[in-house]
């Protein structure tokens, strides 16, 4: 029954972000701005480009060795099918 318990929570965490996504799309909507104005001008997409850079560079150089360390550690624990 616990183990329920956590995962309707999650479950309601998700429906809360999806939610919180679409309302603030709607109220974007409403006072009148366009994201696909927004997100196609070339300072933003410079911008989205160069943050997305950084996000590769920290996941080949730093992340990348301990998630596969950690997922094969998870994949030995659970029992074969």
């Amino acid at each position: 029954m616990k183990g329920n318990r956590g995962r309707s929570t999650q479950n309601g965490g998700f429906v809360k972000m999806i939610l919180l996504i679409v309302i603030t799309l709607i109220v974007l909507g409403f006072f009148g701005y366009n994201l696909r104005d927004i997100v196609s001008k070339p300072v933003v997409h410079d911008n989205l480009a160069y943050v997305w850079g950084i996000v590769v560079y920290l996941w080949n150089t730093f992340i990348v060795a301990p998630f596969t360390w950690l997922w094969d550690k998870f994949q030995s624990i659970l029992p074969a099918k």
